[in-house]
Parts: structure tokens; C-alpha cells; sequence
């Protein structure tokens, strides 16, 4: 497909995440099931391997697998997809974008190298090569919450005036504040972020998207959701009170006790838009099925309007 760009990288992009068997082993029939059900979602792009799809717990054989059939599959159908090339070694990562750079995905997703905090000098070196290695494709940095090295608005625009290979950013967005400190940035960067703060991120902010967190319950319901944001801004923002209640209740006694994969992982499974086991690949531990069903109940007893085909928005 066509590079990305800052301009053309908007919307709300679902992530795919590994169905399981109980022996650990990647039902690919369950990958083929999910691209298509996002493809039905209309969502306006496909990525995987950030978080939720377990980036570093696949074999290299496992990747390439899992780019080929996404790359194949988003080729036919005319959706945007990016490949995500992060890796607990930066040299592992760069060699997975070296591997898959000739399928020609919109972009490449990274994280920063994360056995140590890395100083400015460090990072701009990784990202050099990086950039050299992926071009002309471009890069969008993943930098989530828990990472080592967190980086701040004036440190985006840094970055943002160092490079021209970098379109975007996946983060986990903030307050006013800090949409204001990010708009020098964002005017050369797409800012995605998290999908349960994405109305006020866009309408108040300088967000232009959305990866995982909501699409991971409903991708059709977040991608109506993200067009009642361009169409009806103030319903949307009185969603987004619902969404971030809702979400804050469901999910408060399983925060600091899981992963993040766990989390979206049960959210997947209980959205039922596919069939998944929430249990993350060894050793991360995850929600029981007997609490995802709960948690299924209180979502489509909360936030119906993701869940319905021709929800009233008006």
C-alpha cells in the first residue's frame, strides 16, 4: 500500500490479538476470523503486534507468519494496515523490519529499546537507524504509560523537528494541558490516543485517532463511535462520560493485577465480536472466563450504543 502519512494517518485503527489453544499454540483460523470481522467494522485500519497482540511473545516464524497473512488480506480488501516491529531487543526489531519491509505496510510501529531508560543521545540514535532501515516507509512510535522512558510533549517536538520519517505516535493522551503542550508537536505528528478519551482528544485537543482499548471491546461500535465525534461532537463527548465510567468500574479490581494484554485481551472476549481466550501466552496471567462474562454484562448493560447495529446517536 501507499506510505502513510502525518495527513492521511487518522481514525480508529483496531489491533488484532493472539486466539490461543490451551497448549500456548496460535489458532490461525482465529487470525483469519478477526480480520475479517474488522474488516465488517469498517474500522479505517488494521495493525497487531503492539500490546495486545503479545509483540514478545512470538517466535520469529510466529511474526512472519502473522505479517504475511495480515499484509495478504488488507492488500485485498483496500484497508491501511501497519506492521508492528517492536521487539525486547532492538536489533530483533530492526531485523523484523528488514524481513517484512517489501510488503509495503502504511507504517511501521516501534517502542524504544526497554531493558534500561534511555538518554536523548540513545534515543535519537535508535530512531536514526530505525528511520534508514524502514524507508520509505514510515514510523510511528508506540510509547506506552508503563514504559521506561515516557516522553513528554516538548520532547515529541524534538523529535518531530529531527525526523522526517516519523508520522505518529500511539500514547495514552492526557488532560487539557497537555493537548495544549502537544499541539507544537502535532502539527507535524499524527497524535492517536487511548479510544475511551478519544472525543475529547479530537474535539478539545489535537488527537486524530485511536488505537486498541475501545475498538478491543467493539470495533464496529468504536468506529460509529469515532464518526459521531466528527458528526455530533457534544453526544460524543457525553458518551465519553459514560464510556470512561463504565470502563473505570468494570475494570478497577483488575488493574495493577494484570497486564495490559490480559485487560485487552478480556475486553476482546467479553465484546464477543470473536471467538478468544482471554488468557495471555505464559507466564502472564489473566482474567477468568467466569469474570470476562461479568464483565461482558456490565459493557453491554452500560455502554449499549457500542453494541447496537443502528444505535440513536441524535
Amino acid at each position: 500500500m501507499k506510505p502513510l502519512t502525518a495527513a492521511t494517518l487518522h481514525g480508529t485503527w483496531s489491533t488484532l490479538l493472539l486466539p490461543l489453544n490451551e497448549s500456548d499454540n496460535i489458532l490461525w483460523d482465529g487470525i483469519t476470523h478477526q480480520l475479517q470481522a474488522l474488516a465488517e467494522a469498517r474500522v479505517d485500519g488494521i495493525y497487531f503486534n503492539g500490546t495486545a497482540c503479545e509483540f514478545y511473545a512470538q517466535s520469529n516464524d510466529e511474526f512472519l507468519r502473522l505479517t504475511h497473512t495480515t499484509a495478504e488480506f488488507c492488500e485485498g480488501k483496500g484497508i491501511p494496515f501497519q506492521i508492528g516491529a517492536a521487539h525486547a531487543h532492538a536489533s530483533e526489531s530492526l531485523r523484523r523490519i528488514e524481513q517484512t519491509r517489501a510488503l509495503n505496510p502504511g507504517a511501521f510501529q516501534v517502542i524504544l529499546p526497554e531493558w534500561a531508560p534511555l538518554q536523548w543521545d540513545e534515543i535519537l540514535r535508535f530512531l536514526q537507524q530505525m528511520i534508514a532501515a524502514a524507508a520509505p516507509i514510515p514510523l510511528v512510535i508506540y510509547n506506552p504509560p508503563n514504559a521506561q522512558k515516557v516522553l513528554t510533549p516538548s520532547e515529541w517536538k524534538q523529535i518531530a523537528d529531527s525526523f522526517d520519517g516519523i508520522i505518529g505516535i500511539k500514547v495514552a493522551g492526557g488532560d487539557a494541558e497537555w493537548h495544549e503542550q502537544m499541539r507544537p508537536a502535532a502539527e507535524k505528528l499524527s497524535v492517536f490516543v487511548a479510544g475511551i478519551r478519544l472525543a475529547s482528544g479530537v474535539i478539545t485537543g489535537c488527537a486524530k485517532g485511536s488505537y486498541s482499548n475501545l475498538a478491543c471491546l467493539s470495533p464496529s461500535g468504536a468506529n460509529r463511535y469515532g464518526q459521531l465525534i466528527r458528526e455530533h461532537p457534544q453526544k460524543a463527548l457525553e458518551r465519553e462520560a459514560e464510556i470512561l465510567n463504565v470502563f473505570g468500574t468494570a475494570l478497577a479490581p483488575y488493574r495493577e493485577k494484570v497486564s495490559n494484554t490480559a485487560l485487552d485481551k478480556a475486553l476482546a472476549a467479553a465484546g464477543g465480536w470473536t471467538q478468544l481466550s482471554p488468557q495471555p501466552r505464559w507466564p502472564l496471567a489473566g482474567i477468568p472466563v467466569s469474570e470476562v462474562e461479568k464483565l461482558a454484562t456490565l459493557f453491554r448493560k452500560g455502554l449499549p450504543f457500542l453494541f447496537e447495529e443502528h444505535p440513536s446517536d441524535t
